[in-house]
């Protein structure tokens, strides 16, 4: 980490205990959800103080209802209240913004894009990353894509909508890669409609986890 770079980094989910004082937990089964990026190695959660979340989400196919219960469903997997998100009514303040639409091309600096897909639609999240800073800071917002892949006025995509808005959510909240378990929620083509084990357990981690990622405006 010589010189500054600004890469943007794409992917297509306090009361008791603090995150930054807290041991992390050992938890298994769990999976490995941090990035790699070099020979640096990420993980983030979101700090308390920034608790709850901001989520802007564009009022479209029923969207923020979606997001809402996946906002819902990744907060009953934390033990002691470590994640947090509520919708907002300005995109300008949001810490994640989510919105209906293609994801734009793929810059030619990206570092790596993972999205998730359905037969029906997909998700792409983007975090613009400076690798330099220590911690390594990203730009708020992050960016999140949900996208019909068939017409929404004749193919009913709520179901599909709900499980990739969940997934994507995860990628927000710090669990970066994709597994290999059809069964877990973070698995690159999802198709759980519930948390694995795994999933669980891997949050909870995380969420303990020392952080070298720092959220900047």
């Amino acid at each position: 980490m010589t010189a500054r770079r600004i890469v943007p980094f794409s992917l297509v989910a306090l009361a008791a205990l603090s995150c930054s004082e807290a041991t992390a937990p050992t938890r298994a089964p769990s999976y490995d959800w941090r990035w790699f990026l070099g020979s640096d190695t990420l993980s983030f959660h979101w700090p308390a103080n920034t608790l709850p979340v901001k989520i802007w989400v564009e009022d479209s196919l029923d969207m923020p209802a979606q997001v809402e219960q996946a906002i819902a469903a990744w907060k009953s997997v934390f033990l002691y209240g470590e994640y947090d998100a509520v919708l907002v009514s300005d995109s300008s303040i949001a810490d994640v913004v989510v919105r209906v639409a293609t994801a734009p091309p793929k810059a030619p600096t990206a570092a790596g894009r993972l999205n998730s897909m359905l037969p029906g639609c997909e998700g792409l999240t983007e975090f613009d990353l400076d690798t330099v800073a220590t911690p390594v800071e990203f730009r708020l917002p992050v960016r999140i894509y949900l996208t019909p892949r068939y017409n929404p006025a004749q193919t009913d995509l709520t179901e599909c909508f709900q499980v990739v808005a969940r997934h994507e959510l995860g990628h927000s909240l710090g669990l970066f890669q994709h597994t290999s378990d059809i069964r877990d929620i973070m698995y690159g083509l999802p198709e759980a409609e519930t948390f694995s084990v795994r999933d669980v357990n891997t949050a909870q981690l995380l969420s303990h986890w020392p952080s070298n990622m720092v959220p900047i405006r």
